[in-house]
Formats: structure tokens, sequence, C-alpha cells
């Protein structure tokens, strides 16, 4: 029997070879998700857990990263993400969204099953911050070595959604 891992594993694969073909990906990722953009868009609240801080690990609240930056916060997945928050010495913050990639990676960076998403207000329409962008490529290398752990909680992830979905769900307003 295969474990949840696996199998889990196996439904994302589906999903990036289901995107392919045009009409299909939508239905294989609300699949894949458990019907949550259905459930989420008719009003009914799932339930949230604890923030996936075992993707992270041994990153904690307030651990220092590179250039000044230090891990403010990390949400439970709602609204399709976990919430990273960093802050910076110099007052700064940045918002990074953990979210499916359904096979096409979008964010700064990815890993096997996640995309990193840097919401920084500015729709793609700026340099990312050459520091900032090596902090969250370090983040990324960190998640891939711990989404193979075998004693990692995968529920976060499955209720996560791609970033367009988010978009088209929430509006983009709404996921600053």
């Amino acid at each position: 029997m295969d474990s949840r891992r696996t199998v889990l594993k196996k439904l994302l694969a589906g999903t990036a070879a289901a995107a392919a073909v045009p009409g299909v990906a939508n239905a294989a990722f609300e699949a894949v998700q458990g019907g949550t953009r259905a459930a989420d868009a008719e009003g009914v609240t799932l339930p949230t857990g604890p923030a996936p801080w075992w993707l992270v690990h041994p990153i904690g609240m307030g651990t220092p990263l590179k250039f000044g930056w230090y891990v403010a916060g990390l949400s439970s997945v709602e609204r399709g993400a976990a919430v990273l928050t960093l802050a910076h010495a110099s007052g700064r913050g940045a918002r990074v969204h953990i979210c499916a990639h359904g096979g096409k990676p979008r964010g700064l960076a990815s890993t096997r099953l996640v995309d990193l998403v840097l919401m920084d207000g500015g729709s793609g329409s700026f340099q990312t911050d050459e520091k900032l962008g090596r902090v969250v490529l370090g983040l990324a290398e960190r998640i891939r070595r711990n989404e193979t752990l075998p004693d990692g909680d995968l529920k976060p992830i499955a209720r996560m959604m791609t970033h367009d979905d988010r978009v088209e769900s929430y509006g983009p307003e709404s996921l600053a």
C-alpha cells in the first residue's frame, strides 16, 4: 500500500500532466484539493490546522536568515497558501506566499510540491532585491529538503492552491 506522501506525489504529478490538456487542469486541481475551491466559493469554512513549520524546520519564529532578514511569522494555510512573513533589521518586511504550483511554478522559487511567491506589491513590475531573492531561494532549498521527510504533515500542502487560482478566487487585492 502506498504511503500518504507517495499518494500526494502521484496526485500532484497527475495534476501537472493534466495541465497540458485544455479544460482538464482546473478539474484535476480541484480533485487534488478535495474540492477546496468550490467549498470556499460556497462560503463553507474549512479547518485550517496549524502552520506548516515542519516545511522550514529548523527555521522558526525569530530565526535570523541572511543579509539582515529574519522570520517574523508563518500562518496556517488560509485562502490556499501559508504566508511566511520576513522582516529586516532596517524595518522592511516581505511576505512569501507558499502555495501549490500545479506543475507550472510562477514564484520566485519553487520545489517539487510548492511555489514561493514573493508578495511585495509590485505585480511583477519591478526587479526583486537580489539579497531578498537569495533569502527566498535559501528558504526553498530548506523546504526542498523537508518536504520529502516521512514525518511531515501533508494536509496543509493538500489544501494549497496555485497563485493564479487564488487570485481568481479571492482577487489580487485580498492576497497582498
